[in-house]
């Protein structure tokens, strides 16, 4: 699929944000909560983005909480088709599962998560600043890119609802709206029986049997909008 410029929702102030500055954006936020909320209450929490091209997350995660809680998140949100193995990884040291989330995503530092150790699909995680904040919960979705606009590889207009894991370009997959769907599907025998794949805002999306994730679900489906 062609790169393109992504943004998103903060949660905070509801405003649509490339996703280049919404690191940015989201730290000015978080600092005045940390301003608002000093006290003996407050616990530490590590902003950490996690981005596979243009499909980016920003979270907040307790810092006291295990890397698996981060691993679990992934794969609610964006990974996990069938139940395959993943890990965390870095290529100077170890990552591990059980390791706390604060000392491992520190300020600018960076990793990678690989789910499916078949069907690869990486991400990468970078953190940003730690905070001393009042909050529930171990991971919070503090903004996601809105889904990628993609439009129907045949009548070149409509968007995308599906792909054809098997009919393919030099680059990418073959994506159709629901009317030229049919027609494929009149055109390649495997597309109604295993090779029609929904599109999902999710860099998993046309791997393995991934239809989608379980979390922020509203967001999870095909975009409803094609740039002209």
């Amino acid at each position: 699929m062609k790169e393109q410029q992504s943004e998103g929702y903060c949660i905070y102030c509801n405003t649509l944000i490339p996703q280049k500055t919404m690191g940015k954006h989201l730290a000015s936020h978080l600092a005045a909560r940390e301003k608002a909320e000093a006290g003996e209450n407050a616990v530490n929490f590590c902003h950490v983005e996690v981005e596979a091209g243009e499909f980016f997350l920003h979270l907040l995660v307790k810092g006291s909480a295990k890397m698996k809680v981060i691993d679990v998140f992934l794969r609610d949100i964006w990974l996990d088709c069938c139940d395959h193995m993943s890990a965390f990884g870095h290529r100077n040291f170890k990552v591990s599962m059980s390791y706390a989330v604060e000392d491992v995503m520190e300020p600018k530092i960076k990793i990678y998560h690989d789910y499916d150790f078949g069907s690869t699909t990486r991400v990468f995680l970078k953190g940003h600043k730690q905070y001393q904040l009042i909050q529930k919960g171990n991971v919070t979705l503090l903004s996601r890119n809105e889904p990628i606009e993609i439009a129907c590889s045949k009548c070149k207009k409509k968007p995308a609802v599906n792909l054809c894991a098997v009919c393919t370009t030099d680059i990418d997959y073959t994506y159709y709206c629901k009317a030229c769907s049919a027609v494929h599907e009149e055109e390649c025998e495997d597309f109604a029986d295993y090779s029609s794949m929904p599109v999902v805002n999710s860099p998993r999306m046309g791997v393995c049997g991934y239809e989608g994730g379980s979390i922020d679900v509203e967001r999870d489906g095909a975009v409803r909008r094609v740039k002209s």
